[in-house]
């Protein structure tokens, strides 16, 4: 499995997982993205991190395990599972990140709530929107893995036939992606309804490439196509969230998202939207230029078509204007 928070490994079920090198600027992303998939106890000490990131720069070992209700082998347990060395790692991370946020001189400092309150005026509203918008592009590009780009361009530029796959607000980005690569000439059918999609995926080949989007990782809807195109062979690409998510387990390649659903009016139901068309669009940019002149064929033969429209309605309006 390739993917972008993980970086790459080799295909196929059962895979090694490759995971890059963590930094400052990717850690709170990171372990966002890390968090489901961990056990409860280090999901406390995770929890902890990403909302108290000042403060935990700043505490020992004990210290966050106290806070947290667990002991700190579990914290040096968190650390490891999470991709870093240790504890001391974490606290420098922490540390690095929180004086960047700070010398950038942003509104809201990292690790803030940006979630909209019951209490908060239009200012505060507009101000925490634009702000989650942000962090959830900015936090995509800092984990953002290019091998897994590469790889999900090479399979797209030999693909005899795309299928892509996304329920509820996912099927915005599936039809945005639908769009485009038909655009660059690409075959391609999109699905929102499961039935549909399960029954398409009974007729894919090894020759042939499955996009499937989901924030979370578990919707049902997508995983049921998503297995029975493994089992005809097809490449699986998976655009979630979670890349330890049942979709990313199953997948050959997985682009990871970086938009924080959030709880209190469901703001990230936008937000973790705009991240996944963020990947969308740089997946449809990198394959484009891939292509090379045959982008400029595609785009030049929809532009022709749909001019010689414009021009056919037009020519239709003064034969109907003469008549009266």
């Amino acid at each position: 499995m390739t993917t972008v928070s993980s970086g790459a490994a080799a295909s196929g079920s059962g895979a090694l997982r490759d995971t890059p090198p963590i930094d400052a600027d990717s850690l709170l992303a990171r372990l966002r993205g890390l968090l489901p998939s961990l056990p409860d106890s280090e999901q406390a000490v995770g929890r902890l991190v990403i909302e108290q990131p000042s403060e935990i720069a700043r505490a020992s070992i004990s210290e966050l395990a106290r806070r947290a209700g667990t002991s700190a082998t579990t914290v040096t347990r968190f650390c490891r599972d999470v991709g870093l060395t240790g504890y001391h790692e974490l606290r420098l991370l922490l540390a690095v990140a929180v004086d960047r946020q700070q010398s950038a001189g942003r509104h809201v400092p990292i690790g803030a709530e940006t979630d909209i309150a019951p209490e908060d005026n239009f200012p505060a509203i507009t101000q925490k929107m634009a702000h989650a918008a942000q962090r959830a592009i900015q936090d995509t590009v800092d984990t953002f893995d290019l091998e897994a780009l590469s790889a999900a361009v090479d399979a797209l530029n030999r693909a005899h036939r795309v299928y892509l796959y996304g329920v509820g607000s996912s099927d915005v980005v599936v039809a945005d992606l639908d769009h485009k690569l038909s655009h660059l000439g690409l075959t391609c059918l999109a699905y929102s309804d499961v039935h549909r999609a399960v029954a398409s995926a009974a007729h894919l080949s090894a020759q042939d490439v499955v996009i499937a989007v989901s924030h979370s990782g578990r919707t049902v809807e997508v995983l049921d196509p998503v297995r029975v195109a493994k089992q005809r062979g097809a490449t699986t690409l998976a655009i979630t969230n979670y890349p330890r998510s049942p979709l990313a387990e199953m997948s050959d390649i997985v682009l990871a998202s970086a938009g924080r659903e959030s709880i209190f009016f469901r703001t990230g139901a936008t937000v973790s939207r705009i991240a996944q068309l963020y990947v969308a669009d740089c997946l449809f940019a990198a394959l484009a230029q891939r292509r090379g002149d045959q982008t400029w064929e595609a785009f030049d033969r929809a532009h022709d078509a749909v001019s010689s429209r414009h021009s056919a309605g037009r020519t239709n309006n003064r034969v109907r204007g003469s008549r009266t």
